[in-house]
């Protein structure tokens, strides 16, 4: 009976921890947003940041780029920040200065962070159309870029198997040129 009240407790922590927490942002206009108005269309990728962390904004300035060139196909990133809000006029004039084609949202509690299971930073969750987690990543190393795309490519094929990747961008093409 133990036995089966633990297992029943496992499966149950990590049915949750593939959904979404439900969690208030403001935007750096302080106007409110969430989350779900973000994956209607496709699904995202949302990083977790705060401005004294150096690989988050190595990871940012790809994150910006995947964002411009699959945004067409329905894929979006969210930015979370979670400096406190002491420190949002500098948050505000980084982001600026940076020219992100993303939206960045302020979390000053970590919450996200936290309920998602973030400890490291950098942190990235894919998130699919239906806002179930695919994905997760903690930390940046150069060449983790190459992974993203890929892993980018595959997320909008499984949230969106109709439609068809530009050849150029699609796994399938990379199987047929070897």
């Amino acid at each position: 009976m133990k036995r089966l009240l633990i297992v029943l407790l496992l499966f149950n922590s990590l049915v949750l921890a593939d959904k979404l927490p439900n969690v208030k942002f403001k935007n750096l206009e302080n106007k409110k947003a969430v989350l779900d108005t973000f994956f209607v269309d496709g699904p995202i990728a949302v990083n977790v940041w705060n401005l004294a962390c150096e690989p988050c904004k190595k990871e940012m300035k790809y994150l910006s780029e995947y964002n411009t060139k699959y945004k067409e196909m329905g894929f979006e990133v969210v930015s979370i920040n979670i400096d406190s809000p002491r420190s949002m006029s500098k948050v505000k004039s980084f982001v600026k200065s940076m020219n992100y084609s993303f939206t960045v949202l302020s979390d000053p509690r970590a919450e996200f962070f936290r309920k998602t299971g973030g400890k490291v930073m950098p942190y990235l969750i894919f998130i699919n159309k239906d806002g179930t987690i695919w994905k997760r990543h903690v930390g940046w190393n150069n060449g983790d870029e190459i992974k993203l795309e890929k892993e980018i490519i595959e997320i909008l094929d499984l949230n969106n198997p109709d439609k068809k990747l530009p050849i150029e961008n699609s796994p399938n093409n990379e199987k047929q040129n070897k």
